[in-house]
């Protein structure tokens, strides 16, 4: 595993948007959104209002140029033919990561709060990590450096980690590319066949339990759980990695639990009036079972809930697992599934090619 810290400088912006980053932003956010076909009359209202919210928040933590220079970066990284994929669950939580193509995840269709990794009231500076198909040469770094006008004297960091899985998923798409001719203007960001999400063969693969070389889905204790219980939808498969990453098969084993996910907890939380803050901390509070601290909460969940749902939620919560980090983990899984499924012998090849080099 190759990591690599690469600096990156403020971008220059056009003249009219000199003075106002979060405007540009918001105006590439928005021409990206309209191109991937998100902004329909149906749901227009709603994503537009996201945006606003997330880049006012962005704007708060001083984080906009910082996320105008990674879109810099991406570009540059495709041009170069580095296939990349987000790295950390926590980006699959914003609208404006996805609409910029460093994510492949809409969290509205997923459901996916941006509260819980910024919540309005207390915003942080989250560090960009991409996980990469192939280790950078010299040269590779020198051409990126160059595109990307590095400076070292100013600008924030972000990393590339060379990585097994990013590594499979450009190896087969490249297979695939050269059996059917397949271009890379196909791809959504260089590592990603924009698969469809309902694929029934690609479920009914879980069922039969041939995990090997499928993302995160490789334990004994898994594949039994798969065997009886197979995923039939991606919600299902965001749970079941959910469970199998917080071990809690147990605690989760009926699908009628409530708070398999965090983000659970904070929304009912914030249904009986506390802010996103209040109910980050909150979550905060059940994982580390500061008893002290979840007192002073406990009244108001109680007169809106009950002290049943208190005595649940405080149970489960404890195994609650981020739901931007499941369906990551998920729609990982579930493309090496639908590779594998829909491409053996390209698969197979790649993932040989994979494990027999020295890269990783």
């Amino acid at each position: 595993m190759n990591e690599y810290k690469i600096n990156i400088p403020c971008l220059k912006l056009p003249k009219r948007f000199a003075k106002s980053p979060a405007k540009y932003l918001r105006k590439i956010v928005i021409d990206n959104a309209e191109e991937r076909g998100l902004l329909t009359p149906e749901n227009r209202e709603e994503y537009l209002q996201r945006i606003d919210h997330e880049i006012a928040v962005f704007e708060r933590c001083e984080y906009v140029e910082y996320l105008l220079g990674v879109v810099n970066m991406t570009e540059q990284m495709s041009l170069l033919g580095i296939s990349y994929i987000a790295g950390r669950g926590v980006f699959s939580a914003s609208l404006v990561f996805y609409c910029l193509r460093i994510t492949n995840i809409d969290p509205i269709k997923h459901d996916l709060m941006f509260a819980r990794f910024m919540p309005e009231n207390s915003p942080k500076f989250i560090e960009v990590e991409l996980l990469i198909g192939k280790i950078l040469r010299p040269s590779h770094l020198r051409d990126l450096e160059q595109a990307i006008a590095c400076d070292e004297s100013e600008g924030h960091n972000i990393t590339l980690v060379a990585s097994n899985i990013a590594g499979l998923i450009s190896r087969t798409n490249h297979e695939i590319w050269d059996k059917c001719g397949l271009m890379l203007s196909d791809l959504a960001n260089g590592c990603d066949l924009r698969i469809p999400l309902d694929d029934a063969e690609t479920y009914r693969s879980f069922h039969y339990g041939d995990l090997a070389g499928i993302y995160c889905l490789n334990r004994r204790r898994l594949v039994n759980e798969m065997y009886f219980n197979p995923p039939t939808s991606f919600d299902d498969l965001v749970r079941l990695c959910a469970i199998h990453w917080c071990g809690a098969f147990e605690m989760f084993s009926d699908n009628n639990s409530r708070y398999c996910f965090q983000e659970e907890i904070m929304r009912d939380a914030m249904a009986c009036g506390f802010s996103e803050t209040e109910a980050d901390d909150l979550r905060r509070a059940v994982g580390k079972k500061q008893t002290e601290k979840l007192e002073l909460y406990r009244p108001r969940w109680v007169a809106k809930y009950g002290e049943a749902s208190w005595q649940t939620m405080t149970e489960q919560g404890l195994y609650a697992y981020p739901k931007a980090h499941a369906v990551v983990l998920a729609y990982l899984a579930y493309t090496t599934a639908y590779l594998k499924t829909h491409f053996p012998e390209e698969f197979t090849r790649a993932a040989m090619c994979v494990a027999a080099s020295g890269d990783y």
